[in-house]
């Protein structure tokens, strides 16, 4: 299988908190995407909640009653693209307008939980999918039909903290691009860059901190800095 190269490139205070109504307020505009452009991805990735808020409509998808589920479906390619948008939405229930973002084509990632009605609403519109994983979205292998089905080879990952964690847990995140704005948030409940492990859970048990490797620190004109890691990979035994 073709093996993509991960890199997540988020923007956040110094707190690690992610809400761009907080970030806004201090990041020059553009520099985001600036940054991200030089990353020289084919493809970004985010999760339902970060689509739903920015990109899909505001009204869910509602199935017809008694849609069966979807259950092992062969991927499907609408068209193919020079870049790609990616939406991991487990049980179909985001709503497009459209089938392509700039240019970056829509590719979503579904579980089996997804009905056929919504695979029928995506191929009406144009849209591709993978279905990938029975109860939940199957990271390692939605990765490698990425790769596989559209030829992507350096994926951005742009989502909220659950879906990064999710990836970084599964030893999915191969650089971390990190432009620390020069403010603090502060308030307690607002997602960070990496979430998902709750402090009290069983994973605790097991808990270690994902080690780094320092690639390049740049200040920007706004005082922020552009911090790129690579992310450490156990020894495979």
């Amino acid at each position: 299988m073709r093996k993509l190269h991960v890199i997540c490139h988020m923007s956040a205070t110094i707190d690690g908190r992610i809400d761009p109504s907080a970030a806004n307020q201090i990041a020059t505009p553009g520099d985001y995407e600036k940054l991200g452009s030089q990353l020289g991805g084919d493809a970004w990735i985010c999760g339902r909640v970060t689509m739903q808020k920015h990109f899909a409509d505001a009204e869910p998808f509602v199935p017809t009653e008694n849609s069966p589920s979807a259950g092992p479906q062969a991927p499907y390619v609408a068209t193919r693209a020079k870049s790609y948008a990616i939406a991991v939405d487990t049980k179909g229930s985001l709503r497009w307008n459209k089938s392509d973002f700039d240019g970056d084509h829509l590719v979503c990632v579904l579980s089996e939980q997804t009905t056929k009605a919504y695979l029928d609403y995506l191929r009406d519109r144009g849209i591709s999918y993978l279905v990938c994983g029975k109860n939940s979205v199957d990271l390692p292998a939605a990765l490698d039909l990425l790769g596989e089905h559209f030829g992507i080879q350096t994926l951005l990952l742009e989502g909220g903290g659950h879906i990064n964690g999710s990836m970084l847990r599964a030893g999915l995140v191969d650089e971390i691009s990190l432009i620390l704005q020069p403010g603090i948030d502060g308030r307690s409940g607002i997602a960070t860059l990496f979430d998902g492990i709750s402090a009290d859970s069983k994973e605790q048990d097991d808990f270690r901190a994902v080690p780094l490797k320092l690639k390049s620190v740049e200040q920007q004109s706004n005082d922020a800095l552009w911090i790129r890691y690579q992310v450490i990979k156990p020894a495979q035994s």
